[in-house]
């Protein structure tokens, strides 16, 4: 009997650890309990703010996180319209050698999907997922998933094999990856849509996906995994929206779009392990940084205006992707350093927030924590 409590014990101890080693539940929703800093937490790596494609659908934000062993990726957004509209991401992983920055990817095989697109990015990619969703309020309720990977060989057409996952529906409840063909077994993937479709009403639900990160050649700690996400038409064709945003853009992108060719960093760098995003700047000449940090009464937060006058915004968004509070509304200043005074996020709730700063073309970001 002493035995068999002992082994009782244990098994109930083994499955506490295992439950709080379960940080991320793979649904297509962000719950507060997911945001965070260090591992197993979600970070809000960029918010979406410039003008959508179609009126109130598109992208929102983008979150990402690391488990020991998993990579864990939300994108937040209503990309449902008349069309098979579709969210595409690209990965640069750390231990792996794909396509070489500002080279044009060959594209999948599969014309059904729109990862037959041929962008060139400004980040090397090793990796491509996209979600196609069926038509909003056509009684359309599925998803299509598919993978491509850019570290393989290429066939003889010069395209690279789109791997198709499977179809899954829009409540959230995830296509789970048994096939071993595809190298990722045991990848979740999800989708939450909302009945109205709504993007500006939209802080939590979107497209969410867990890949063991042994499959994508791992990632060590205090490594970077760089991410793209883009807004594809049904027809393959970027519209507008990218996170990173580009800013002042509204029209579309169209067909094989060159990202190397805009101004700016296309892309985002998280750091894994300490929960670290290494912040995305269409230039290194902002050099902004916030101190004292966290918040105290005399924090302020000092960056560079170079070259000319510029119109200079700092906003600060809550883990949700949400505007909490605006420090300055294009307000007009010369070349050389400024700096603008952080205390009234005092009187926001504790957390950690994204202070934004946009001096004409130029966007950079810092974190810092309210207590």
């Amino acid at each position: 009997m002493k035995k068999i409590s002992t082994l009782s014990a244990v098994a109930t101890f083994m499955l506490g650890s295992l439950a709080a080693q379960a940080q991320f539940t793979v649904d297509g929703s962000l719950s507060t309990a997911e945001v965070g800093t260090g591992m197993g937490k979600y970070q809000l790596v960029g918010t979406y703010t410039n003008s959508h494609t179609t009126a109130d659908r598109g992208l929102k934000a983008l979150y990402m996180g690391t488990t020991a062993t998993t990579l864990n990726i939300l994108v937040v957004g209503s990309p449902e319209t008349t069309a098979y509209q579709a969210l595409a991401l690209y990965l640069d992983m750390p231990n792996k050698t794909g396509i070489a920055a500002g080279t044009q990817l060959p594209g999948g095989d599969d014309t059904s999907s729109q990862l037959r697109s041929k962008p060139t990015l400004d980040m090397p990619v090793d990796y491509a997922f996209r979600m196609t969703t069926s038509p909003l309020g056509t009684g359309g309720s599925t998803t299509y998933y598919s993978k491509l990977d850019y570290t393989g060989t290429a066939n003889t057409a010069g395209t690279f094999q789109d791997k198709y996952l499977g179809p899954a529906g829009k409540t959230g409840t995830p296509l789970v990856i048994t096939d071993a063909t595809t190298n990722i077994v045991d990848a979740r993937f999800a989708f939450q849509t909302s009945t109205s479709g709504s993007v500006s009403a939209n802080t939590s639900s979107g497209w969410e996906f867990q890949v063991p990160l042994a499959a994508l050649g791992g990632a060590a700690a205090g490594t970077n995994i760089r991410a793209m996400v883009a807004f594809l038409n049904d027809d393959a064709t970027f519209t507008a929206e990218t996170l990173p945003q580009i800013t002042g853009q509204t029209a579309a992108l169209g067909t094989n779009p060159n990202f190397a060719t805009i101004a700016g960093n296309q892309s985002y760098a998280y750091q894994v392990g300490t929960g670290v995003l290494a912040t995305r700047s269409t230039g290194t000449s902002l050099q902004a940084a916030a101190y004292p940090n966290p918040i105290a009464a005399e924090s302020r937060l000092v960056y560079t205006v170079a070259d000319q006058a510029q119109p200079v915004t700092v906003e600060a968004f809550n883990s949700l992707g949400q505007r909490s509070a605006t420090l300055l509304a294009a307000a007009p200043q010369n070349p050389g350093e400024h700096s603008v005074a952080l205390a009234p996020l005092q009187q926001l709730s504790p957390g950690v927030y994204l202070v934004r700063v946009q001096a004409g073309s130029q966007v950079t970001s810092q974190r810092v924590v309210v207590n």
